[in-house]
């Protein structure tokens, strides 16, 4: 059974009801005074409903205004996570700087030659990538806890709401389960949210080298599609710069060529066929591939290392375009499933809200209907934040591959076994 009241039918925005859920509010944790009836009290609980416009819900905005307590709930106090609001922000750019500072041993050492200078480059550059994904998680982290904790609040102003239907008679015990059901579960999330906040932000400031700092309070909107230079450029033409620039396929090219003149075509033809003769005698799913005779071919050292250096460089060649693939692809679907929760999932939900409150003005939806359509609200915005900050991280790992370092899928491990060895060692 629910409460309808007349109420004046006028169009009001659902933020007053995002905002009611988010007050704190100390009376209703106090018992209602007893009433001498039953039936009295339900009179009573009606009567005061009535006096407002949105019934309950202002019924409940009007009590914290008049309480002189301004406590929260306390179980939904958060112990972990806490900032001070002085201290300065810091920035992606500031943590940047910090992380270098820190590891200033890196930027003074005199790399000799070119294989030093490649690992002290790779270095650099790891230790900037994971800063600014550190950076992103953090931030994205204390976002998240923000709207945790308003899904707690409104999960808490719903549970008082269910215990004074309950009392007067309008529900029984069986809703008020469900309902502390929901709120017991949002006050875990919290808990849970609050830890990976604390966490995440523990492990910013062990990289920046201090804690006396206060993160931005959420990430930043994805760019728009036709902002992104990494998915307009033409794939051949990034994996053309890629190579260019790539230090240890500059070297193996180098290698590979030396050698190559030193044998000269004609014996790397003979290779060629020695290999087919090979491959072409070999079983299906075998272990007992034939090898090379080498009585059938003028075998030499300097053709042994031709064949290395020109087989590291194809595989090398291979597995960046693969990995320029795979980070394309997974930075659009990143930046497609931020942007479609962004403009069309939320505008859907404003929709449903402004059509929600047609409905219940008109008294053909109850309060409770109200109360789930912000909830739903709210869980769209706890998605927005997680979708940003995987397009941010998508785009890190991006921009980190085509500025030389190994590439870290979603999974966020780093390339293939090999993808940090240096070869052509001694050149």
């Amino acid at each position: 059974m629910h409460f309808y009241l007349a109420r004046p039918g006028l169009k009001h925005s659902l933020t007053v009801l995002l905002a009611v859920t988010a007050l704190s509010l100390p009376a209703l944790a106090r018992a209602q005074a007893t009433q001498q009836s039953d039936l009295r009290q339900w009179r009573n609980a009606n009567t005061d409903v009535g006096r407002f416009q949105r019934g309950h819900i202002d019924l409940l905005k009007a009590e914290q205004s008049r309480s002189a307590l301004t406590e929260r709930d306390p179980n939904l106090t958060i112990g972990s996570f806490k900032e001070d609001p002085a201290a300065p922000e810091l920035t992606e750019e500031l943590a940047r700087k910090a992380a270098l500072t820190l590891n200033a041993d890196l930027l003074t050492g005199q790399p000799i030659s070119s294989i030093e200078r490649f690992t002290r480059n790779a270095q650099l550059l790891a230790l900037q990538q994971a800063t600014h994904k550190l950076w992103l998680e953090a931030v994205s982290a204390k976002e998240q806890l923000n709207i945790q904790q308003r899904i707690a609040e409104a999960a808490s102003v719903s549970l008082e709401l269910a215990k004074r239907m309950e009392k007067v008679g309008n529900w029984g015990r069986n809703r008020l389960i469900d309902v502390e059901i929901g709120y017991q579960s949002a006050r875990n999330q919290l808990l849970l949210a609050d830890q990976a906040a604390f966490n995440s932000r523990q492990k910013l400031f062990a990289q920046v080298g201090s804690e006396h700092w206060r993160l931005p309070s959420a990430l930043p909107k994805p760019s728009s599609l036709a902002g992104l230079s990494e998915l307009v450029t033409p794939l051949e033409q990034q994996l053309a710069d890629m190579l260019a620039r790539h230090l240890q396929f500059g070297l193996l090219e180098k290698e590979a060529q030396y050698y190559e003149r030193i044998v000269g075509p004609a014996m790397l033809e003979q290779w060629r066929k020695q290999l087919d003769a090979m491959l072409s005698a070999s079983a299906s799913w075998t272990n007992a591939i034939p090898t090379l005779d080498r009585t059938k071919i003028l075998w030499s050292h300097d053709l042994e290392k031709a064949i290395k250096a020109r087989a590291e460089v194809l595989r090398l060649s291979i597995r960046t375009k693969s990995d320029l693939q795979q980070a394309r692809e997974h930075l659009r679907a990143a930046h497609t499933q931020a942007s479609d929760i962004l403009n069309k999932l939320q505008g859907l939900h404003s929709g449903a809200e402004e059509e929600a409150l047609l409905r219940y003005n008109g008294m053909f939806i109850s309060t409770w209907d109200l109360i789930a359509k912000a909830q739903t609200k709210l869980q769209s915005e706890l998605a927005v934040a997680q979708a940003k900050q995987s397009f941010w991280i998508a785009l890190t790992d991006m921009r980190a591959l085509l500025a030389g370092a190994p590439y870290a899928g979603p999974g966020g491990n780093v390339g293939g076994p090999d993808a940090n060895s240096s070869t052509g060692k001694g050149h």
